[in-house]
């Protein structure tokens, strides 16, 4: 797809305070440049980076939870018995999940610009 051509300019003037903010918040982005930025926000409401990694974390941790119901299940239904211990496995994994939740959320919060 081709890019269309940006032939407008927008022009604004900021304090030394906000240039100061924003020169921050540009360091955190991982753009190519103040306008790519800019573009973005303006677009988008806010530019968003996030750490791909802890969101594997989660989705692994996820799949675990799931993986543990699945078994107990298999074997609910095969022997009609349920064993504490895989009980507390699976509390274990719920409770990981859980932190793992409360973390993003507090990194979200701290998106709120008045943070930054």
């Amino acid at each position: 797809m081709k890019q269309k051509k940006r032939d407008k300019n927008l022009i604004f003037k900021v304090n030394e305070d906000e240039w100061n903010i924003i020169q921050k918040r540009l360091e955190k982005c991982n753009v190519s440049s103040m306008s790519e930025l800019f573009r973005h926000m303006m677009i988008h409401g806010i530019y968003l980076e996030y750490d791909h990694e802890e969101l594997k974390k989660i989705r692994q941790a996820v799949m675990s939870v799931a993986n543990n119901i699945n078994q107990i299940a298999h074997r609910v239904n095969a022997t009609s018995r349920i064993y504490k211990q895989e009980l507390f496995e699976l509390q274990e994994g719920v409770d990981k999940l859980w932190q793992q939740l409360q973390f993003i959320q507090s990194e979200l919060q701290k998106l709120n610009p008045s943070n930054i």
